[in-house]
């Protein structure tokens, strides 16, 4: 699907973390039940938004993207390291504009987010939360912005123990995970 909406010709990886990707388009409104809103978070590099866009009148594909962008240039300079599977922010972007001119790409700050209560039906956050300091904040943000009985779709690395927040990710132990989820109707 993702090939077919960004072309043949697009020569940078597709791929996503399938075993994820396929957890949460089973959860997501279907095609019937016709969106308002949607916000994907975390979403450089990946093509979710193109899907979320047959789903929804209005689809939000956020990040932090002046970060994105500040990598990538360090890594064309060769200060950091290649990722092979990473397109280019600005080649992504182009192409999921061509792909989907009504996406609204923007830089959103999970743990402040600039919305209103209940403004998405449905909010996905794919292997995000583990990335953010303060997810508590990120969470009861994400939930304030979807509507009542929409959908808050959240994946995250987890391990039996945990490990804690470093070098810009943690990973979460199931009791933590019921800890973070426990003010929520989850």
């Amino acid at each position: 699907f993702v090939r077919a909406q960004v072309g043949a010709g697009y020569p940078y990886p597709t791929r996503m973390r399938d075993w994820e990707l396929w957890q949460v388009l089973r959860r997501l409104p279907r095609p019937d039940e016709r969106a308002r809103a949607m916000l994907d978070t975390g979403a450089f590099n990946t093509y979710l938004g193109l899907w979320l866009a047959r789903l929804s009148e209005r689809v939000v594909v956020s990040d932090i993207y002046g970060a994105r962008l500040k990598k990538g240039v360090l890594r064309a300079l060769g200060l950091l390291p290649k990722k092979p599977n990473e397109a280019p922010f600005f080649a992504w972007r182009r192409a999921m504009k061509r792909a989907a001119p009504g996406l609204d790409i923007r830089t959103v700050d999970l743990t402040a987010m600039p919305y209103k209560d209940g403004t998405f039906d449905a909010i996905v956050s794919i292997s995000v939360i583990e990335h953010i300091p303060d997810v508590e904040r990120a969470l009861a943000e994400m939930y304030r912005c979807v509507r009542p009985g929409g959908r808050l779709l959240i994946t995250t690395d987890c391990e039996r123990d945990g490990k804690a927040y470093a070098d810009g990710v943690r990973y979460f132990s199931p009791a933590e995970l019921e800890r973070l989820f426990a003010p929520y109707p989850v």
